[in-house]
């Protein structure tokens, strides 16, 4: 790998994979590897989010997983951090996905913020997977970011899970990852999700 100066200062250089920038107005070393962060609720990890990822991993050198964490719980959010992680850790594993780390973050009460208030907790990024979710996009699109919308695949949301849990049948598991299931199952959860 080759190291180039010049002022590289507000240009995309991401993508390049052979080069090295130092940029000399700011003097950092910018290395262009292609590391994409995926931000969401989780609740819990379904097989659209696997695809997500699967995805995401075929075009960056590696994925950051977050998990949100709401400033209130509310019926939306039965699982706790702890456990989507766990359960995002062993669906990955269990299906061989390798090149991901997952991180925590706290919600705020200003969206103005948020996007350095991740900054401030999670490595470098320049690629942002969002999902369906719209405010997300915008905030990291106006803050400069690659931002790539991801269709919500197989038609399945953690909201229909949730609902179909709910429900006591069992249609819920055909949404999530077996590891999803038998975690779920086994930690006794289903109990967590109420009406």
């Amino acid at each position: 790998m080759t190291i180039k100066q010049g002022c590289i200062c507000g240009r995309d250089i991401a993508g390049n994979k052979t080069t090295k920038f130092l940029c000399g107005h700011c003097n950092i070393l910018y290395d262009p590897k292609m590391i994409g962060l995926f931000i969401g609720r989780f609740q819990p990890f379904h097989k659209g989010h696997l695809e997500v990822v699967k995805r995401a991993l075929k075009e960056v050198d590696h994925l950051m997983i977050v998990v949100a964490v709401p400033l209130r719980k509310t019926k939306k959010d039965p699982f706790s951090a702890q456990e989507r992680k766990e359960m995002i850790e062993r669906t990955l594993a269990g299906h061989g996905v390798k090149g991901f780390s997952i991180h925590t973050v706290n919600d705020i009460p200003n969206d103005d913020g948020y996007v350095g208030h991740v900054r401030q907790l999670v490595p470098n990024f320049n690629v942002v997977y969002t999902g369906d979710n719209e405010l997300n996009r915008r905030l990291f699109t106006e803050a400069g970011f690659t931002v790539i919308p991801s269709e919500r695949f197989f038609g399945i949301s953690s909201t229909k899970v949730r609902e179909d849990m709910q429900d006591k049948g069992a249609g819920w598991k055909k949404m999530v990852p077996d590891e999803v299931v038998e975690y779920i199952e086994k930690k006794g959860l289903g109990k967590k999700v109420e009406r």
